[in-house]
């Protein structure tokens, strides 16, 4: 078979799936209701094994037990095993990276763990649902809730051996054999507090509660025996699993002590370091021939017990002392920090440690200031580096602060580095020089103008420093030998050659541009970045708009390696090994590829010098491959918006594909949409995109009511799949489900006009969509958060088109959110204005116009629009206020508004209760404006404030949010 036709294949495949689904859906189907929200499970956690023979993942509801299933890629095998429960997080909105991020990690949190020889699966299993609310409704303690245990699979037969009361677990990565399992304390019932003996003087208290170990479990796969070791606090298995280290804290103190055991010998554990004390944070190099950690053991028994360093090779019987306060080259007002890090160059010759001052003591209760004789008071310092709320929001980060020093292995030498003058350092590969980061004279700018530091080259030798940029906004970064360091001026790429510090222009003669094209925001454009480097340093692959740029490091030139702008694709590196530090020449690369015009995404490969080769595209949003470490199968999804993301394997050409997964069932009986793009053009002109989202039973000839989302750039998302649940936007599933149609405009700006930019973009967009005759012009709706919802806020005081606008988190008067405080983080909010996303591009008193011009409360008295607000009295981003000030102005002029305040919330809505509430209450609105549906209760009546306990319950029933009985 041709490779082109083995490329065919695949399409084909997709192409049929895609089919036998739309078959499927042909029969009667309902739309999503609320009911459908908690047992609508997305897929998590996927991962594949070394061998590439199987695949695991969970499924997990967003309110219930999720499940684990596993497959064999080869054969038709599946396995399943129940999971257990976590609190629901639904899935994010879509314009809120933060949230995004946060969404991702949890599904990272449930990821199962493959043995290295690939013959079993270790997994968490966590407490059912029905465990966990009757551990609430029994009102027990933390810490005697209901546990999770670790699930052993093997896979030659599928059968689990479930271990219970698991903290947690290692595997090792390479070697084969054993798992090291850290098990949770037993019940322990708290002390009866006991008066002391009259005339007995008042003493202090310990300054804080020790830690005690628990039964540590080093199980043997092949044999299922156990060996267990007590009251262990801190474990690591080497790569190999030859080495199993661990800390006893024990509370028979003499016997704590830093251990090492070869799990395949049986031998009884060697002590490394033994006697009262901690022993903590054990750090392996690269190689894992070395290992360090800390201990305060020489100076336990002091109120203040400070902390060495320790050194072992694993050739040695013994760990090593290396670094006290008493080595040579060590500052007086540094003591080992106990909370920083511990890190070994690559090549494994140097230990990098953290030093701090030393901890403040804990104050002493018994000369403790009466509460009513204690002033508390902030002073709001004109010349402070940071204002008092950031000060706070900073307060642990900064205690808990710390300053790296060196240790030189072969030179046994130790030097301080990093400090209060310098407190970020970044260092090469090998050590011998760091990247380090001077911020202070940019502090008090930084509430207006952010990003900027000064930047030396630090001699590890010595600590010397020497200015490489003054006021570098785009920080710099090592080449992976450390013969470059490489950053980006906001225009070119430059290379700074190490130990001279020459610096080179990289990008300056070719033909193209490496800042961000569609940058429109007041401040320097980024650059679209770099991919990755070449052997020896001596190529760096850099990103355009659509190309990768093989450009040589001393800046003797470069070459464009795809030609992706011919017809506006994207292009960019995948890296398929995680371990892998730079591109080997004559190694293939495999590229993800986006069209800009269609957002069609798919994969090429090439070679360095080479020339790109297609190995598939098609209108889906496809993953990015995850490779199985000893094969060359590799693991992605792919998606639509009415494709489910489930998981597939192919080969490294792309010619073998198999899905694994059936998440996409799930929308069987449902009504669903379909998305695609259309093009118009603003009211100036500019060519802009948007996407619509219609009904699967949409009929051309019927007068849909449309729901208008915004944000930014939308169009870059139309083939994302969108899980039905509720939040603090429209769901988009749940609206075309529910014969809504959905436009989403991208929006481009002026800097200095923001909502002007917001009102010519979507109108323009609402129109082109109107034209195409099924819209219904008088039901046209609108919904937005945060900034999107500050544009709505605008456009509302501008055009009657809307008949109802839900715009929540806004900013209505620019004025007084110019001076505002995102509480955090503590930030003033004027960076956002003058240099960010609210793209005023001046400060207050320079473009006092501009800020009248933009503020949607000047021109609230025009508002003829029912509009729905959302905004929460713990408000993290946009100040409460600024929600309270269009509302009460609303009020004032006799406009319909409904003002929705969920107490304690923030910036979105984290309680999923309120999420089913608001999202409950929205539809409700928008229905009854767009649909004609009869206006609920609160929308004639209102809650009042005595009523809230009455309503909460009845919509609690209503969301069927609470046990059934």
């Amino acid at each position: 078979m041709s490779f082109q036709l083995k490329r065919f294949s695949y399409s084909v495949v997709f192409t049929l799936f895609l089919l036998s689904q739309i078959v499927a859906q042909s029969t009667a189907q309902r739309p999503l209701s609320m009911n459908d929200f908690d047992t609508w499970r997305s897929l998590q956690g996927a991962t594949i094994s070394r061998d590439g023979k199987f695949v695991a993942y969970v499924m997990q509801p967003q309110d219930g037990d999720g499940e684990l299933f596993v497959k064999n890629t080869a054969a038709d095998a599946e396995w399943r095993n129940p999971r257990g429960y976590r609190p629901p997080t639904p899935p994010p909105d879509p314009s809120d990276p933060a949230a995004t991020a946060a969404f991702q990690a949890q599904g990272r949190l449930l990821r199962p763990t493959f043995s290295a020889d690939s013959k079993f699966l270790f997994f968490n299993i966590e407490p059912t649902k029905a465990e966990i609310l009757k551990a609430r409704k029994d009102k027990k303690r933390l810490d005697d809730f209901p546990k999770n245990a670790l699930g052993i699979m093997d896979l030659a037969n599928g059968q689990v051996t479930k271990i219970e009361n698991v903290k947690n677990y290692q595997v090792p990565e390479d070697g084969a054999g054993f798992v090291a399992i850290l098990k949770e304390a037993g019940k322990v019932e708290p002390a009866a507090p006991t008066a002391p003996a009259a005339g007995t003087p008042p003493t202090r208290p310990p300054a804080k509660k020790k830690d005690y170990g628990t039964e540590l479990i080093l199980h043997n796969l092949a044999t299922g025996a156990d060996r267990s070791f007590a009251e262990v606090l801190e474990y690591s298995f080497s790569k190999d699993a030859k080495s199993l280290v661990f800390a006893v804290a024990s509370k028979k103190e003499e016997t704590n002590g830093a251990f090492v055991i070869t799990p395949q010998t049986g031998v009884a554990p060697l002590a490394l370091l033994s006697g009262v004390g901690k022993y903590l944070k054990f750090t392996w190099d690269e190689k894992q021939t070395q290992l360090g950690f800390i201990s305060d053991k020489d100076d336990a028994t002091s109120t203040q017990p400070k902390f060495k360093v320790y050194h072992w090779a694993r050739s040695t019987a013994v760990a090593s002392e290396v670094v006290s306060v008493k080595t040579a080259g060590f500052r007086s007002e540094f003591v080992v920090s106990e909370k920083g890090s511990l890190q070994f160059s690559y090549d494994g010759s140097r230990l990098f440690l953290s030093n701090s001052p030393p901890p403040d003591l804990e104050p002493d209760p018994n000369n403790a200031i009466p509460d009513e004789e204690r002033v508390m008071v902030d002073l709001w310092h004109w010349k402070d580096d940071y204002v008092q709320p950031m000060q706070r929001v900073r307060a642990n980060a900064d205690r808990d602060r710390s300053y790296r020093a060196v240790w030189h292995i072969k030179e046994q030498k130790f030097v301080q580095l990093a400090d209060t003058t310098m407190e970020n350092i970044n260092p090469s590969s090998n050590g011998l020089y760091a990247i380090g980061f001077d911020d202070r004279p940019y502090r008090i700018s930084s509430n207006y103008d952010p990003g900027f530091s000064d930047v030396y080259l630090v001699n590890t030798a010595d600590s010397s420093r020497k200015l490489l940029r003054k006021g570098g906004q785009f920080g710099m970064s090592w080449s992976p030998d450390g013969k470059y360091a490489i950053y980006f001026d906001g225009k070119d790429w430059n290379s700074v050659s190490i130990p001279d510090g020459k610096v080179t222009n990289l990008t300056a003669k070719l033909n193209s541009k490496f800042a961000r094209e569609d940058h429109d925001t007041p401040n320097a454009a980024p650059a679209y970045g770099i991919g990755s480097w070449t052997k020896d340093d001596k190529q760096v692959l850099i990103y355009d708009h659509f190309d990768i740029w093989q450009v040589n490091a001393d800046g003797s030139g470069g070459k464009l390696l795809t030609n992706g702008r011919k017809d506006k694709t994207e292009f960019r590196y995948i890296r398929l090994n995680p371990d892998e530090r730079f591109v080997e020449p004559g190694n293939t690369m495999l590229l993800r590829a986006e069209s800009e015009e269609t957002r069609d995404s798919g994969f090429y490969r090439v070679k360095l010098d080479g020339t790109p080769e297609k190995l598939l595209m098609d209108r889906k949003n496809f993953g990015t491959p995850t490779k199985a470490k000893d094969t060359d199968t590799l693991m992605l999804s792919a998606s639509r918006f009415d494709t489910f993301p489930d998981v597939w394997v192919t080969n490294t050409s792309f010619n073998a594909p198999k899905k694994l997964s059936d998440g996409d069932a799930q929308r069987a009986p449902f009504n669903w949409g379909k998305s695609e793009l259309i093009n118009y053009k603003s009211e100036d002109g500019a060519s802009l995109k948007g996407i619509l989202i219609k009904p699967n039973n949409f009929d051309p000839k019927k007068k849909y009511p449309m729901m208008v989302y915004l944000y930014e750039i939308m169009s870059d998302t139309v083939n994302n799949f969108q899980h039905p649940g509720p939040g603090t936007s429209v769901n988009f599933s749940f609206y075309a489900s529910n014969d809504y149609v959905i436009f989403m405009p991208d929006i481009v700006y002026k800097i200095g006009y923001p909502g002007k930019s917001a009102l010519d973009c979507v109108v323009p967009g609402v129109d082109a969509v109107v034209k195409q005759g099924f819209i219904n012009e008088k039901a046209i709706g609108i919904q937005g958060h945060s900034w999107g919802g500050y544009q709505i806020a605008y456009m509302v005081t501008k055009t009657n088109k809307f008949a109802a606008a839900a715009p929540g988190a806004l900013v209505s008067n620019m004025f007084s959110a110019y001076n505002g405080i995102r509480w955090g983080t503590g930030l003033p909010r004027q960076f956002q204005y003058e240099r960010t996303q609210s793209r005023i591009g001046a400060n207050l008193w320079d473009a006092t116009d501009k800020y009248m011009e933009n503020s949607p409360l000047f021109a609230v008295k025009n508002v003829q629009t029912p509009i729905l607000m959302l905004h929460n009295d713990n408000d993290d981003a946009v100040p409460w206020y600024q929600g309270i000030e269009f509302y009460l102005s609303l009020r004032r002029l006799g406009k319909e508004v409904y003002f929705f305040n969920y107490n304690g919330e923030f910036h979105g809505l984290r309680r999923r209760q309120n999420q089913k509430d608001y999202t409950r209450r929205m539809f409700e609105f928008f229905n009854h404006k767009l649909k004609g549906a009869p206006a609920p209760d609160w929308m004639q009546k209102g809650i009042p404030y005595l009523e809230r306990e009455k309503e909460k319950e009845k919509y609690r029933q209503q969301a069927g949010n609470g046990i059934k009985k």
